[in-house]
């Protein structure tokens, strides 16, 4: 797996402790952290995927935003996910979830930002149409 930058210490321990495959690859001056294989919630056209998380320059302590999915994600009922856009991302078409919450510097970190992302997966089956 590519590391073509480090995160914190305690990120990467958090990753490894999830046993799937990540890595850290580069795109211009943009850092993307990828997550192989990653399960997503029951209901969705995909049990697992690559997760892309930007990691921009700021952070840590600046915030992370948003989450990407390759192959992108429907759900198997037909209901039209909101929020959604394609991004190519280390030459494959990704699909963003444009989620957005209030980071609470010091407090949230990577493993704060997959929960959210995990709980927005869910939540999307709860959301009233």
């Amino acid at each position: 797996m590519r590391r073509m930058f480090r995160l914190p210490e305690a990120d990467e321990a958090f990753l490894d402790s999830l046993k799937i495959s990540w890595e850290t690859v580069r795109e211009g001056e943009t850092r993307w952290l990828l997550l192989h294989d990653y399960p997503v919630a029951l209901g969705y056209s995909h049990d697992k995927v690559t997760v892309a998380i930007r990691i921009d320059g700021g952070y840590p302590p600046g915030k992370l935003d948003m989450a990407w999915f390759f192959p992108a994600l429907s759900r198997k009922d037909g209901v039209a996910i909101a929020n959604l856009s394609g991004e190519q991302i280390d030459g494959r078409a990704f699909q963003r979830w444009s989620r957005h919450y209030p980071w609470r510097e010091g407090d949230d970190d990577l493993s704060t930002h997959i929960r959210r992302m995990d709980a927005w997966l869910q939540d999307e089956f709860r959301r009233k149409r």
